[in-house]
C-alpha cells in the first residue's frame, strides 16, 4: 500500500493519529498491533526527530522471550545473539535515509504465508523469510516496511516488525543466521 500526504496532510494526520503520544517522550509512546500501529508507528517516526528515532528504535530491540515466542526450537536463541551482536555494531536507528522520502510502502505476511511466498505480500519480503519460514511459530504476522520518495518503489527498509508478548519488536533481517551457519 502507497501512502502520499501533503505537508499539511500529513501534519494533520500526525495531530489525529498521535495526539495521545504529544508530549511523551519516545519511551512512552505505545502503538496498537496490527498494521495500524504500524502505520501509526511509521508517520511517528517520519515526524519525529534524530533523538526521538534513536530511543524509540532502541524501545524495538527484542528480548529472548521475544525471539524464543517467535522462533521454534534453538533458532529463538539464535536470532537473538544475533541481534544483540547487530545492535552493538550497526546501531541501526528506523529513519528514512534520503530527506525526499515522505512515503512509505507497508507489507505484511504471516509466517504460513512466508513459508508460501507467492502468497499475497510475502512476495514484497526478501527470500530469506522464506528459508528461514520453518522455523516461524504459526500464527505470527510479520511487517516489512520502506521509506520511499513519491513515486518510487525502492527506499529505506526495515524489517521486520512483529508485535509479540505486548510489544513491537524489529527482529533485524534474521535469516542472516542461516548464511552465517545459523550462529
Amino acid at each position: 500500500m502507497k501512502i502520499r500526504l501533503d505537508y499539511w496532510g500529513s501534519l494533520l494526520l500526525m495531530v489525529v493519529l498521535l495526539s495521545p503520544a504529544m508530549g511523551q517522550e519516545a519511551s512512552e509512546i505505545t502503538f496498537p498491533p496490527g498494521r495500524e500501529g504500524v502505520e501509526q508507528m511509521i508517520l511517528y517516526l517520519l515526524d519525529a526527530n534524530s533523538k526521538e528515532r534513536k530511543e524509540y528504535t532502541k524501545r524495538l530491540l527484542p528480548t529472548l522471550e521475544d525471539c524464543e515466542a517467535i522462533f521454534d526450537g534453538k533458532m529463538g536463541k539464535k536470532v537473538y545473539r544475533y541481534q544483540k551482536r547487530l545492535k552493538r555494531r550497526a546501531n541501526i536507528v528506523i529513519r528514512p535515509l534520503l530527506k525526499d522520502q515522505t512515503e512509505y510502502l507497508l507489507f505484511q505476511a504471516s509466517s504460513e504465508d512466508l513459508s508460501d511466498y507467492d502468497k499475497d505480500e510475502a512476495r514484497n519480503f526478501p527470500g530469506g523469510y522464506h528459508e528461514l519460514a520453518e522455523y516461524f511459530r504459526p500464527g505470527i504476522m510479520f511487517y516489512r516496511f520502506k521509506f520511499v520518495q513519491p513515486n518510487r518503489k525502492l527506499g529505506s527498509a526495515y524489517d521486520v516488525l512483529v508485535h509479540v508478548n505486548g510489544n513491537w519488536r524489529l527482529i533485524h533481517r534474521p535469516w542472516v543466521v542461516l548464511i552465517n551457519g545459523g550462529s
